[in-house]
């Protein structure tokens, strides 16, 4: 056996057919290692890192690539896979009847030649022959490495009766009732983006992010023109990339970039438009793609690696990645091998307790991007969100109305399309509409909403079931009350109308009266620190 350095991509383009090749008999189905993936990350990432991809022959015929990214640091070589960041998942690219061999041939070479030398694998499966391969070797050599580990989740979907399982987890997270939910809108359906929608997919990463920390570099400039590049892959090879994404009557609200390769499915970079979040896109969109699978010949639905809650809801196995990290016993080498372990120790031990990644990615991130950007105005909102936080008191006035005029008054119920037009706040806008609320408007865009079942205030978190010819109207003005009621009496026949005030002036109380209203509730929420109290009061007529 004989080895030899590649340090360009010029020198790794001649080799495809061969790396090909070695792939297909292996039935290869990590899509990180195949050609198309390497060639397009050196091109676009890798040519500022100094990569030394290890070629090795064995008669004078190729069998085999070891894809090493060298660094020097303290008089010690460092030796990585390419890649640390953006493959998930990494590997030798040999043969597998020759994989124990070469192995051991590759690495007894680069610790003779570089007798300082720490080297640092990540992405190694547990379920490739590799793992245990190169721990028999390390043994062998009485070479004892550190092991950082993860959870890489999956679905075999060989092993399901797909009908039974989709069963079992419809109601997975109110996932039924968000989807009807989110059909009432408008139409939705899962579908491939076509590659000029990823500027799109890249915009709602970066709002999804923008005040979170994100470790991906998923739209980084250069990073960008990369996952533009694998998208336009050939259909022909085995390794492909594409952008599944939901759709609401045409526009995007939650995208997956999916990697494939022989019947494996990697969710890669996942995401959602936050406006819409209360509906669960991105758990729709997971549900479709694993009921789709059977069409695309899927056999292993992979969420990839972390301990994200949402993934062990689908999942029904596990496979680990390995960080695999082991070093020559030279004592400066030794000693960087340590800081290198203990930082690999605090990082395992972090993302394993998901409470604290959630904590980081999301508190921390906050708080970082409004330091960062905060003006006068903002600051002081802080303050006065800080010492609500400490104490807070809130109390709203429910009234009633049970007689009224049936004048004609013309609104007409808005649908979804028509309500984004006249409205600003497009989270806001989804609340209402996910919590029940309908919108009604005249010919002069004054909105008003009404909710058919409930008496619902969500500043004091108040909940009241309506009669059948009750209805409370969540959102009015002044100068449309008496149409609004006398439309709702005439066009719905309604009997008892209510609606909330957090005014507590004589004005409103006495023009609310004129209007045939009665005070009938007064809800209080006082809250001190973590602990809330909510008080309801009845008001008698009497009184009123």
């Amino acid at each position: 056996m004989k080895l030899y350095h590649i340090r360009t991509l010029e020198q790794l383009i001649p080799y495809q057919k061969t790396w090909n090749h070695i792939l297909e008999e292996n039935n290869n189905d990590n899509p990180f290692i195949e050609f198309q993936w390497v060639e397009n990350w050196w091109r676009y990432i890798g040519e500022k890192r100094k990569i030394e991809l290890i070629v090795v022959e064995k008669n004078n015929q190729v069998i085999g690539f070891f894809p090493f990214h060298f660094t020097h640091k303290w008089d010690t070589t460092m030796i990585e896979f390419i890649a640390r960041g953006e493959a998930n998942y990494m590997d030798f690219i040999v043969y597998d009847d020759l994989r124990e061999e070469t192995i051991r041939f590759v690495f007894d070479r680069l610790m003779e030649k570089m007798p300082k030398c720490i080297f640092n694998l990540h992405g190694l499966l547990s379920s490739s022959p590799t793992t245990n391969m190169l721990s028999l070797y390390l043994a062998k050599r009485k070479l004892k490495p550190t092991v950082f580990s993860v959870v890489s989740p999956y679905i075999n979907m060989e092993s399901i009766n797909l009908e039974e399982y989709m069963k079992k987890r419809r109601r997975l997270h109110g996932l039924d009732r968000r989807e009807k939910r989110l059909r009432y809108l408008g139409e939705v359906k899962v579908a491939e983006s076509i590659p000029n929608e990823i500027e799109q997919i890249f915009s709602m990463h970066d709002r999804h992010w923008k005040s979170k920390f994100d470790t991906s570099n998923f739209t980084s400039e250069e990073h960008k023109n990369f996952y533009r590049s694998l998208v336009n892959i050939s259909e022909e090879a085995p390794m492909q990339a594409r952008v599944e994404s939901l759709y609401l009557d045409n526009e995007i609200i939650a995208f997956s970039y999916v990697l494939m390769c022989r019947g494996r499915h990697i969710g890669y970079v996942i995401g959602h438009d936050d406006d819409y979040g209360l509906y669960g896109p991105g758990t729709i969109l997971d549900k479709e793609q694993i009921a789709n699978s059977p069409k695309k010949s899927i056999k292993k639905f992979d969420f990839s690696i972390g301990y994200e809650p949402y993934k062990f809801e689908w999942t029904t196995a596990v496979d680990y990645t390995n960080n695999f990290i082991f070093s020559s016993d030279r004592w400066q080498t030794q000693m960087l091998f340590l800081m290198i372990k203990g930082k690999g120790h605090i990082k395992e031990t972090l993302k394993k307790n998901y409470r604290i990644v959630l904590f980081k990615r999301e508190f921390v991130g906050r708080k970082y991007f409004f330091i960062k950007s905060a003006n006068f105005t903002d600051w002081v909102k802080a303050f006065v969100k800080l010492t609500g936080n400490i104490y807070s008191s809130k109390s709203v006035d429910i009234y009633k109305q049970s007689q009224g005029n049936e004048n004609s008054a013309e609104f007409e119920m808005l649908a979804y399309p028509n309500a984004k037009k006249r409205h600003h706040d497009l989270y806001r806008l989804n609340k209402r509409f996910y919590n029940g609320f309908i919108p009604y408007s005249d010919s002069k865009f004054s909105m008003f909403w009404i909710h058919p079942k409930l008496i619902r205030v969500d500043e004091v978190e108040y909940l009241q079931p309506l009669s059948k010819q009750g209805v409370f109207i969540g959102e009015w003005q002044f100068h449309n009350l008496t149409k609004i009621c006398s439309f709702l009496r005439k066009e719905q026949n309604i009997k008892d109308i209510f609606l909330y005030t957090t005014k507590k002036d004589e004005i409103v109380n006495k023009h609310l009266q004129q209007l045939g209203f009665i005070h009938v509730n007064r809800i209080k929420k006082t809250r001190m620190f973590a602990k809330s109290n909510t008080r309801i009061s009845t008001i008698s007529t009497f009184e009123e």
